[in-house]
């Protein structure tokens, strides 16, 4: 799985991944960006949120309960810490708000809810310190 990010101007990159060409990432004019698109910071949140509600909704899918809405909301707090006070993602906070169509099979839906959180890829890979090697080539 490959992306490709490129400076637009300022902090504004556009990404291209499989076939989206034209993903804005920028920060907000109070950290000095041009609000053309979400930051990356919330684009990690979106990741987390995105993951966790795709295995929900795969879960469900697959015991053929159908989701009559699934509304979920990702809270990222921001905060310096350490000696140079550098700025962190901290905590990730998330609620699933989940109504099923049909109740009438409780236990299957209790166990997507019990075991989802198991299969998200972007939560476990965060949670679990996923290594990020980063090597700058200078031309």
């Amino acid at each position: 799985m490959k992306i490709s990010i490129r400076l637009s101007e300022n902090l504004h990159f556009i990404a291209k991944t499989r076939l989206f060409n034209d993903i804005h990432i920028d920060e907000p004019k109070s950290f000095h960006g041009t609000d053309l698109g979400p930051s990356s910071v919330e684009y990690v949140l979106i990741g987390i949120g995105g993951c966790l509600g795709s295995t929900l909704t795969f879960c469900l899918k697959k015991y053929d309960i159908d989701i009559e809405d699934l509304e979920i909301i990702v809270d990222g707090t921001l905060s310096h810490r350490g000696p140079l006070k550098r700025l962190r993602l901290v905590k990730v906070e998330v609620k699933l708000c989940l109504t099923t169509k049909n109740t009438e099979k409780p236990k299957k839906i209790d166990e997507c809810i019990n075991n989802f959180k198991e299969h998200c890829v972007v939560s476990n890979s965060i949670i679990n310190g996923l290594p990020i090697d980063v090597n700058v080539v200078h031309e």
